[in-house]
């Protein structure tokens, strides 16, 4: 199972067009990212994190050096980040939807972001008609109080560590 996390726009007042431009964004490693982080960074639109990213490899030439031991150092180091920003690189494009006004509208799973996508949709659209119809939304009923007063142990009951002394 794929888990995503859901964002959906804050500024669309309607439904259609919301539910149209909600992102789903897959927990985990983005291999296309690893691969082509550059591509996949112009595919998401994420231009500030796209110029960092360049900012910070074209940089390690000039902070490693020149010299044979400077750039394999510099190698291993830009590896190193790349399979650190495909880790990452969803929880950036998570960022970047919220710096854009998305809203965290929830989480959905499936086999493939088809079938997320569907059983996502297939809860969050009732609750949104309600909500647009005006029906206020349900919220669970607080949990009832503890009945389990504390005590304090009467002498000769003390507990030492775990075991209670006899």
């Amino acid at each position: 199972m794929t888990v995503y996390s859901v964002y959906e726009p804050v500024d669309d007042a309607d439904l259609a067009a919301r539910a149209g431009k909600v992102a789903f964004v897959k927990e985990g490693i983005a291999w296309f990212a690893l691969i082509v982080p550059i591509l996949w960074l112009i595919y998401q639109r994420m231009w500030l994190e796209l110029i960092a990213f360049l900012a910070i490899f074209l940089s390690l030439p000039a902070i490693f050096g020149s010299g044979p031991a400077g750039q394999e150092i510099g190698g291993w180091v830009s590896i190193g980040l790349l399979v650190l920003f495909a880790f990452e690189a969803n929880d950036l494009r998570s960022w970047a939807l919220r710096r854009r006004g998305f809203k965290f509208a929830g989480t959905a799973f499936g086999r493939d972001q088809v079938e997320a996508e569907t059983r996502f949709f297939s809860r969050w659209l009732p609750e949104q008609e309600k909500v647009a119809q005006g029906v206020p939304a349900v919220l669970p009923a607080p949990a009832a109080p503890s009945a389990i007063v504390p005590t304090r142990p009467a002498a000769g009951d003390e507990v030492i560590g775990s075991f209670p002394r006899s």
